[in-house]
């Protein structure tokens, strides 16, 4: 069955950032889910064929292609983060997002109930994983670290982690409290975008 994909591109002042780190995505998603003969999307020629504003600012590129290959247009949108003050603690065993899978109903339903600035952080077996729209690292204000356990491989958990500034750990519900901030990143926020500190995160 033909399903669709995304990936969310941070598009600043006239360029695309990160784009290297998608691609390798894509490429992995296709490997995984591309149907037998399909294409692997070029990020950079689609965007290059269509490319987004010019001028000073952030945006929000949105790129949709299918498991056999085909690309939509992209589309741009001015970005502004979303404030979170708290994030709710959500054991979900099951859940599986390890493709950017267009189709978000899961994800979604795990915030049912949650208020404007709330986002629910999601557990397996205790284990801290991801918001339903970010990966997330905990600090003491010197240095961060991201669960080993995730849901999505993020293209900014992947940058950071090369780089060496963040640590992978192993993070149990119990041990948030071992650090004073959480911050929620993906392609569009880095860390200390959006902090929630560790007593806002309700177990």
């Amino acid at each position: 069955m033909c399903r669709l994909i995304f990936e969310t591109v941070k598009w600043k002042d006239g360029a695309p950032c990160l784009l290297p780190w998608h691609q390798r995505r894509v490429e992995r998603s296709m490997k995984l889910h591309g149907e037998g003969g399909a294409s692997v999307p070029d990020l950079a020629s689609v965007l290059e064929g269509c490319p987004g504003p010019e001028d000073a600012g952030v945006y929000k590129c949105h790129i949709t292609y299918d498991t056999r290959g085909r690309v939509r247009p992209p589309s741009y949108e001015p970005y502004r983060p979303r404030m979170v003050k708290r994030l709710r603690c959500v054991e979900i065993p099951r859940l599986d997002y390890s493709c950017k899978w267009e189709d978000r109903a899961a994800l979604q339903s795990a915030g049912a109930g949650v208020g404007e600035d709330e986002e629910v952080l999601i557990l397996q077996h205790g284990m801290v994983t991801d918001t339903r729209y970010s990966n997330v690292v905990f600090g003491d204000g010197s240095s961060w670290v991201t669960p080993e356990t995730f849901l999505l491989p993020g293209t900014k958990r992947a940058f950071l982690l090369a780089r060496g500034a963040i640590e992978a750990r192993s993070l149990k519900a119990e041990d948030i409290g071992k650090f004073r901030f959480c911050s929620l990143i993906n392609a569009m926020l880095d860390p200390g975008d959006v902090v929630v500190r560790t007593e806002d995160v309700l177990l």
